[in-house]
């Protein structure tokens, strides 16, 4: 009995080991990116987050993809994708994303609340085209009109902003999905609407009573969208996030070295639409995706623009360049541009 005894309590004690054991690896599965193995190689995922309609956008990172530059870089890329970049930064600041590509407003916003975060780089310029029936042929012709908006806090949403304090006139804003905005405009509901790319060239294929009323905003270089990364995984995965900037950086050496109908072929192929390359071929026209650094002229003008919305406090615009310097990371793109002799 008790030897029966002496063994039972082995067992129980060899039990909770195990338990214990199995308990811990679980946890540290559950606090650390997630690995694969791929021809023998170990891969650090990264969860990314974008937007809804949005590939052109990001060419820079879906060609880098495609090419196999993150995998050479050991990262294997999980997309998550919103329907617009507030809704991300949601997903973000509760650590449900490790890093996410949108807009500069949105990311201002949420410094301003508090959220720290590292931008590594910019990835789009400009990408606001205005997008409308085909009697209108200008910002100006609609003034007092309804104007679809992607929402409060998008870049997009600021160049409104803009325009309406530069040029004095009013628009009635419609907040709405940019995949909704086409059958929007072919109701009646709106007049126009700004968007990103290539949601609006999708739109004007979709419908032929559509136009691009100004592909370009009235912003010389417009900065546009950027990647962000949490400190937290920044500092757990340096090695991650450094190659994620130079496989994105790669791409973009890319883009500038081959032809546009080339990159339309990859990200119409990432749109789940290997026919829509003439709508890759006309959303390219309306941005910038081979830039990496921030523009700031055009930094301060969409901000004072989101401030004069009040969706930023007065006071964070006594000094945008400092306070941007204090979120800017460019220690990664500066080895990154050495590494690929990048022009």
């Amino acid at each position: 009995m008790q030897f029966a005894d002496r063994v039972s309590r082995r067992g129980r004690r060899l039990f909770s080991s195990l338990l214990g054991a199995a308990f811990a690896f679980g946890l540290a599965l559950s606090v650390t990116p997630s690995v694969w193995a791929q021809g023998g190689k170990t891969l650090t995922t990264v969860r990314l987050g974008d937007e809804i309609g949005s590939e052109a956008d990001y060419a820079n990172i879906w060609v880098a993809d495609a090419l196999g530059y993150y995998t050479d870089a050991g990262i294997k890329i999980e997309r998550h994708t919103f329907n617009n970049g507030p809704e991300g930064l949601l997903h973000f600041a509760n650590g449900e994303i490790d890093m996410i590509a949108a807009g500069l407003a949105p990311f201002m916003e949420m410094a301003a609340r508090g959220q720290d975060f590292k931008m590594l780089m910019s990835v789009t310029k400009y990408n606001a085209p205005l997008v409308g029936l085909k009697k209108y042929h200008s910002y100006k012709e609609l003034n007092g009109q309804k104007v679809g908006s992607p929402g409060l806090g998008t870049v997009q949403d600021a160049v409104l902003t803009y325009v309406e304090n530069t040029q004095h006139i009013k628009f009635q804003r419609v907040f709405a999905k940019v995949s909704d905005f086409a059958v929007m405009a072919q109701k009646g509901e709106i007049a126009a609407f700004i968007s990103w790319e290539p949601a609006a060239a999708t739109a004007i294929h979709q419908n032929p009573a559509l136009h691009y009323i100004a592909q370009l905003p009235p912003i010389k270089n417009a900065e546009s969208l950027e990647v962000i990364v949490s400190p937290a995984f920044a500092k757990a995965h340096p090695k991650a996030v450094e190659g994620f900037v130079e496989a994105t950086l790669r791409g973009m050496k890319w883009i500038k070295e081959h032809s546009p109908q080339q990159v339309a072929e990859i990200v119409a192929k990432k749109m789940n639409n290997p026919k829509g390359v003439p709508i890759v071929l006309d959303a390219m026209k309306s941005i910038i995706v081979t830039d990496p650094r921030i523009d700031m002229p055009s930094t301060r003008i969409i901000l004072k623009s989101v401030i004069d919305a009040k969706k930023i406090p007065a006071s964070f615009g006594k000094d945008i360049d400092g306070w941007m310097n204090k979120y800017i990371d460019y220690s990664y793109l500066d080895r990154a541009e050495k590494a690929i002799h990048w022009q």
